[in-house]
């Protein structure tokens, strides 16, 4: 009887832990990257803006938007446990078109949990 409690406490317990533990997920992942290129964009448009009427700043600033890349996808995400229980070692292929021309790269970054919330971390 005694054995019968103590599996059904790591029955009851085991998915528990596994949630604690688990990494982001793959559109966790997406999502984080995708923000980091509307952060980049933001700042450009407000660039723009402060370009105001001055024709010189306004022609560096469309140029540069033109150079600015656009997300297409984030596939193969793979994370691993680095540095703690909260951080993670995470690598994927980011594909991106900058000046109409897309290109596949793989990167490597850190994910953390911080306070229940996925963040970029150096």
């Amino acid at each position: 009887m005694r054995s019968i409690k103590k599996l059904a406490i790591i029955a009851v317990l085991t998915p528990l832990f596994a949630a604690c533990s688990s990494g982001p997920s793959d559109s966790d992942v997406e999502e984080l990257i995708q923000a980091q290129y509307d952060k980049a964009n933001s700042i450009m448009d407000d660039a723009m803006v402060q370009a105001g009427d001055d024709e010189m700043a306004k022609a560096v600033s469309g140029m540069m938007a033109g150079m600015m890349p656009t997300l297409e996808s984030v596939d193969n995400v793979s994370c691993d446990t680095t540095e703690g229980d909260n951080t993670y070692l995470c690598t994927a292929d980011v594909t991106q078109t900058i000046g109409g021309n897309s290109r596949t790269d793989s990167g490597a970054f850190k994910v953390s949990d911080v306070n229940g919330e996925w963040v970029l971390t150096p």
